[in-house]
Formats: structure tokens, C-alpha cells, sequence
């Protein structure tokens, strides 16, 4: 299991971080941004975020992990699990709203975003984690696998982030935050059109986050390895134990979420310590 650890002082090694604020890098434009961003608590209650594909696996664990230092907008297809958790986290005293809605669907992006600012006035980041994992060999693929996949896996939160730009840009701490794979960059038997996916979406994120900057909009990526989700049903790679569980990639996409104004996690791998499968 991957330990998250919140402290700042002992991020190393591999995680990339890029300054935001001071320096020749700064362009004069962002400057006044720079300024106001410093100033801000790394998180507080006032934070509100947009978490797809919330009603099991990832999402579920993420907004649990969210809870109680953010305000939540809990989206995914299956009204009754939403609900549930909704009302797990109003329980422990946390903020929630729940949008069941199907993310594949044209123009599923603009009301979800006119629901968030209907429930809380703001959208202060968009955890892009809805996602199809389908398998099919590169001989015997049709038409409909790989439509179905590119249009949840890639098309979808290209559309949402698209439709939440105008509203993150006036959030001094605005994040977006794609879930990604392992197989973005490794082979899998059967697993090419879910692998161009995910390396489609990443090659998006890395361009979101130069178009981006200017407005004070960071682009993070979350890389997991093979973790235990219902995606697997009853074909588990691997014992469930030994590979990720949900909890280790929601600690990562917290931690991305509060890292210092000054500061853009943009890519972060987790895997179990055995490898990625």
C-alpha cells in the first residue's frame, strides 16, 4: 500500500514540481494570480470539488478522503450509490450534493457544472476520475468497444473540463485533476484501445497545463497501477491484497489537490510495491 505523505518538506524523487510564483518564470501577467494565490491556506472547507465517477472504487475513496476539508459535487450514473454516499458524508458532518448523470452523453458537461454553482457558488477543482476499462485484442476490437472508450475515457473530461474553465479561472486554487493508468505507457495483452485512451488523455492534460498556466489553472495527472476496484469482477490479476486499494490513490489526489499555491504536482505514479501488476 502507498503512504501518502501530507508534509511537504519530504516530497522528493520523482514527483515533479513546477514553481508557479516568483522568479524569472513568471510571466507579468500572472504576477497579481501569484500574489493572491501565496496568500491563501494550502485547503480549507471553502474548497469545492467536482469528483466523477464518485459511486464506487477511486471516486468513493476520494470523497471520503476530500470530506472534511472540501465541499463536494459527487457525480456518476448510479442515483443510489451516489445518494449513499451523500449521505455518508453529510453523516460525519462534511458537505455533499449528489448528480447522477451519464458522462458519456452529449452536453453532460454544462449542467453539471451549472449544478455545482447552484449548490455552492464556486468550483475550485474537477477530479476527473470516471473511466471504462474494457479488454479486447487488436485482431477482434469493433466499433463499439472503442467508441465507448474514447468517448468516457477521453472525450468526456476534455468536455467537462472545457465547460469548468470560466468558473476554476476566478478560484485562486484552481486544480484539475485527471485519473489516468499504468497502461498509458506499458503493454497489456488486450488492452490497446483503453492504453491509447489514457495516453490520449495525459498527452491532453500536458497541453491543458501549458494553456493553462496563465490562468492559474493547474493540470495534475494520477497514474495508478493496478488497484482493487470492481473493474476487475472475478479476474483479478493479482490477490487483492497485493495490489493498490482505492484509499492509496484518493490519499494522492489529496495530496496533489493540497499542495502549497506555489507549487503544481503535475504527474504522480502509484503502484503497488510488487510493480504495476
Amino acid at each position: 500500500m502507498v503512504a501518502v505523505n501530507q508534509a511537504w518538506s519530504s516530497v522528493k524523487g520523482s514527483v515533479s514540481l513546477r514553481r508557479r510564483c516568483g522568479g524569472a518564470a513568471l510571466a507579468a501577467d500572472q504576477a497579481p494570480l501569484a500574489r493572491r494565490r501565496r496568500n491563501l491556506p494550502w485547503s480549507s472547507m471553502t474548497r469545492v470539488v467536482i469528483i466523477t465517477g464518485a459511486s464506487s472504487g477511486i471516486g468513493q475513496a476520494a470523497a471520503l478522503a476530500l470530506a472534511p476539508s472540501s465541499r463536494l459535487l459527487l457525480v456518476a450514473r448510479r442515483a443510489d450509490r451516489l445518494a449513499a454516499l451523500r449521505d455518508q458524508v453529510r453523516a460525519a458532518g462534511g458537505q455533499a450534493e449528489a448528480c447522477a448523470c451519464d458522462l458519456s452523453a452529449a452536453g453532460a458537461g454544462a449542467p453539471i457544472i451549472a449544478r455545482a454553482l447552484a449548490c455552492f457558488g464556486a468550483i475550485d477543482a474537477l477530479v476527473n476520475n470516471a473511466g471504462c476499462y474494457e479488454t479486447a485484442a487488436v485482431d477482434a476490437l469493433d466499433e463499439a468497444h472503442a467508441e465507448r472508450l474514447w468517448r468516457l475515457n477521453v472525450l468526456s473530461p476534455m468536455l467537462l473540463a472545457r465547460a469548468a474553465i470560466p468558473v476554476l479561472a476566478r478560484s485562486p486554487t484552481a486544480t484539475i485533476i485527471t485519473v489516468s493508468s499504468v497502461a498509458s505507457d506499458a503493454a497489456f495483452a488486450g488492452s490497446a484501445v483503453y492504453a491509447g485512451s489514457k495516453a490520449a488523455i495525459e498527452a491532453w492534460s500536458r497541453v491543458a497545463r501549458e494553456e493553462l498556466r496563465a490562468q492559474g489553472i493547474r493540470v495534475g495527472v494520477i497514474v495508478p497501477g493496478a488497484t482493487a476496484t470492481a473493474v476487475w469482477g472475478a479476474t483479478m490479476p493479482v490477490a487483492r491484497e497485493r495490489m493498490c486499494q482505492p484509499e492509496d490513490v484518493a490519499a494522492a489526489i489529496r495530496f496533489m489537490l493540497d499542495a502549497p499555491p506555489s507549487a503544481s504536482v503535475d504527474r504522480l505514479v502509484i503502484t503497488p510495491p510488487g510493480g504495476p501488476f
